[in-house]
């Protein structure tokens, strides 16, 4: 697992930190020290902002199919099926309903959590959905 930040900008800021504090009174060397010490944390913060961003997807949000493709999501088990409910809901949107609202995390996980039989009739029947306006 990857820490949420790296340990570079939060050491830099402690220890300039300590720095001007250290000094006192001496402005010259204080000044810039907390400068650094504000910049440092700054950078920290947009740092895990950035992290938790990349490494996080909004719940039921549309993603392509893997690098396996379709027969790999098929046989992907749970995450598979998720991948194949959301790139379905994916190209709706962009074939006949723009303003198709994304599914709840229980809407797909009740879509998702059903026999394979149930599964790809759920599959047959968006397919079919989607043919049917072109």
């Amino acid at each position: 697992m990857k820490a949420p930040i790296g340990w570079w900008w939060p050491l830099l800021a402690i220890l300039a930190t300590a720095v001007a504090f250290a000094v006192g009174p001496q402005y010259s060397i204080a000044v810039p020290a907390a400068t650094v010490a504000v910049i440092a944390a700054a950078l920290t913060i947009v740092e895990a902002i950035v992290r938790q961003r990349a490494f996080s997807m909004p719940v039921g949000g549309p993603r392509p199919i893997g690098p396996l493709g379709a027969r790999g999501a098929f046989a992907g088990g749970q995450a598979g099926r998720v991948d194949i409910v959301q790139s379905l809901d994916l190209l709706d949107r962009k074939m006949t309903h723009p303003g198709l609202p994304m599914r709840s995390r229980a809407e797909v996980d009740q879509i998702v959590s059903g026999s394979p039989a149930e599964f790809r009739r759920y599959v047959a029947k968006r397919l079919d959905e989607l043919e049917g306006p072109t």
